[in-house]
């Protein structure tokens, strides 16, 4: 018999519902509303300002709330299941830290930073995608030293841990493992930091928590950025872990590079 806590912890597995069926999900500030009839899906969601729960949360209801406005899918024969498939952002994230952090010079040190994921609202036999939904809304803003040099990315803030042990489980936000190398002879000030999601693979562990590719950047003082990598989960980190979706983009050799332009000040 399955485990309700596992179901709830992985929110993103297959699902089935009957005919005239109603599921509610909370993931974060987002609440997503999914009806199943015999030739028809309508899918409703909308974001929520009262405090984010941690946990996500679904459940069965009896209809989806009067308040909002359905988007209808026509299907002649709809089919019984469902997926909501977690991603990535389409954009890179650029992240403020909340409080100053501070690198002397020949340190290194791994930050442990989260960024909401975006959900596909899939059905199943045959694949058919309705919906891309964002779990949180976020503003967008222009990274880089420039308005000619740079791109447009989405602007959230972040934390900033450093140790492992203080991350929360919050199964709408993925955390990405950032490593950062002072080569340099001054003292490394980080203000915000550019994540290149579009760039990184996105996993599931057991706990429910999701986990991206890690990412290394190295500063050598003569420029914002010198070197810059990915790279994929640790051993310990990837125990158990579930391939949940593959980068968006490919890396190139050049591009990455100006996008972290202007990260860091001495």
């Amino acid at each position: 018999m399955p485990n309700k806590q596992n179901e709830q912890c992985a929110w993103w597995l297959p699902q089935e519902v009957a005919i005239n069926a109603c599921r509610h999900y909370r993931l974060g500030p987002l609440h997503i509303y999914l009806q199943r009839q015999s030739q028809q899906w309508l899918l409703a969601h909308e974001y929520s300002t009262e405090e984010v729960l941690q946990v996500p949360c679904h459940a069965e209801v009896s209809m989806i709330p009067v308040h909002l406005t359905s988007q209808r899918y026509l299907i002649n024969q709809s089919q019984a299941s469902y997926q909501l498939l977690p991603r990535l952002m389409d954009r890179p994230v650029v992240v403020k830290t909340l409080q100053p952090v501070n690198l002397p010079p020949n340190e290194q040190t791994t930050l442990y930073i989260s960024s909401p994921v975006t959900l596909s609202v899939m059905l199943k036999g045959p694949d058919l995608l309705l919906q891309n939904i964002a779990v949180q809304r976020l503003s967008d803003t222009w990274f880089g030293p420039s308005t000619q040099v740079g791109e447009l990315c989405y602007a959230d803030k972040t934390h900033a841990r450093h140790a492992k042990t203080e991350l929360s489980v919050r199964s709408h936000r993925a955390v990405t493992p950032v490593t950062v190398h002072n080569h340099s002879t001054q003292m490394l000030s980080i203000d915000k930091l550019s994540i290149p999601v579009p760039f990184l693979a996105l996993y599931a562990l057991p706990d429910g928590s999701l986990w991206t590719d890690p990412v290394t950047l190295s500063h050598e003082g003569l420029q914002a950025l010198a070197h810059f990598r990915t790279g994929k989960l640790s051993a310990a980190e990837a125990i158990g872990a579930t391939l949940l979706s593959e980068p968006i983009q490919k890396p190139e050799k050049h591009s990455l590079v100006r996008a972290f332009t202007d990260i860091f000040s001495d």
